[in-house]
């Protein structure tokens, strides 16, 4: 049974069933007005009903396709080149009048075309009427008005309402598009609401997370400074070469800690930079050892930062080298020199670190722990590492951070 109500359509966007509902509710409004105009004109011998007849056909052929269907794209397409072929037909077949209200179906057509089918056929349908349109002043406007019939007032009242239909129809899509715009502007509105609530609520749990993760991290440099601290008190019972190593092992936990140290006064948790890092670290183990000899350490480094997750390996990597140019290198030396240099590797994803002393490194050191901890952890990276000695020391690293 046939109802004034649009039916339910398939589309769960309300862009579309908009649109739906849009067509459906302009098709009879059309089958109605183009009805009463035409039995109103089916008596004038000045005006013909046969496009307003057929107007009528597209409507109710629209209504029964959206009814079956419930979809709107073919009937929409359906619609725009049955109205272009009725103006085509008004500007050309129908003599002796000069069509005010026709150009008013093209604009309403162009409209309609751009609110259903989008920009492109917007664009096709507005570039058909206008060459139509420009046909037509070129080649019959002239003749129609020669041979106007003299204007009565029952002409007046038929292109009034005429007019009205017209406005109307346009009056009725433009509402329908402002409706769908307003409707997606507070949809827009309310879902850029609930992010920007949820972006407050995600900066609120990540500050305090990283609150939580810069007391872990200052937690356990506290810890290590007190493992620190015990070795520190063992090493007081053992005898000297005891007390090599438990200094050995004492640098390599404090290398850690001073890790944690620079991670809970970070601003950022997940990058670590590593040139102030290696700085530092140089520097605890300068004072660590106590020499008199003046050393000259040169650390630069081209990439800012690295992951966090990296700078273990390369911290204790680091250990290892510079506390053995420190204790051994220089001993034939008035003066030593150390250069660090890291730099982007030319495989993404890695950094090559050289390192480098004026000195020369004992031969028993190739089989030490230091070494075979270098190498650990220069595996645990990934990485590859080539050693020179000969005037000098050299190391180069390529490690995958």
């Amino acid at each position: 049974m046939f109802s004034i109500k649009p039916p339910k359509s398939r589309y769960s966007d309300i862009y579309d069933i908009s649109r739906f509902n849009l067509i459906w509710n302009l098709s009879i409004i059309l089958v109605v007005l183009l009805t009463i105009l035409s039995i109103i004109n089916i008596t004038n011998d000045k005006y013909t009903s046969t496009t307003n007849i057929a107007g009528v056909g597209i409507g109710l052929a629209a209504l029964y396709i959206l009814n079956k269907t419930r979809e709107h794209r073919f009937v929409s397409i359906f619609v725009s080149l049955g109205t272009f072929a009725l103006v085509c037909s008004a500007f050309f077949l129908i003599d002796n009048v000069i069509h005010y209200t026709t150009s008013m179906w093209s604009m309403m057509c162009v409209l309609f075309t751009f609110l259903m089918l989008g920009r492109y056929w917007g664009y096709g349908f507005l570039l058909g009427h206008f060459i139509v349109l420009s046909i037509y002043y070129h080649f019959c406007l002239a003749n129609n008005i020669e041979n106007l019939p003299k204007f009565e007032s029952e002409d007046l009242w038929n292109f009034t309402l005429e007019t009205a239909v017209v406005s109307l129809t346009v009056a009725l899509i433009l509402t329908r598009f402002i409706l769908t715009t307003r409707h997606n502007e507070k949809r827009v509105n309310k879902i850029n609401q609930e992010l920007t609530d949820q972006n407050a609520i995600i900066k609120q749990q990540n500050e305090e997370k990283e609150v939580m993760l810069k007391e872990i991290h200052h937690r356990v440099k506290n810890n290590l400074q007190v493992i620190t601290s015990l070795l520190r008190l063992q090493s007081y019972e053992g005898n000297h070469e005891l007390q090599d190593s438990f200094s050995e092992a004492i640098n390599r936990v404090k290398s850690m800690a001073l890790i944690h140290e620079k991670m809970y006064k970070s601003s950022s948790l997940a990058h670590f930079d590593i040139e102030a890092y290696l700085t530092s670290l140089t520097h605890d183990l300068k004072e660590t050892y106590t020499i008199e000899k003046s050393i000259d350490i040169n650390i630069t480094s081209e990439i800012k930062h690295i992951s966090s997750k990296s700078i273990v390996p390369i911290s204790l990597i680091f250990n290892e080298l510079i506390s053995n140019s420190i204790k051994h290198a220089f001993e034939h030396l008035e003066k030593g020199k150390i250069e660090v240099l890291v730099s982007a590797h030319k495989d993404k994803g890695k950094i090559t670190l050289i390192y480098k002393d004026n000195g020369k490194w004992k031969e028993s050191e190739s089989n030490s722990f230091g070494m075979e901890l270098i190498e650990t952890m220069t595996e645990q990276l990934d990485g590859t590492i080539s050693i020179i000695k000969k005037d000098k020391t050299e190391f180069t690293f390529s490690l995958k951070v």
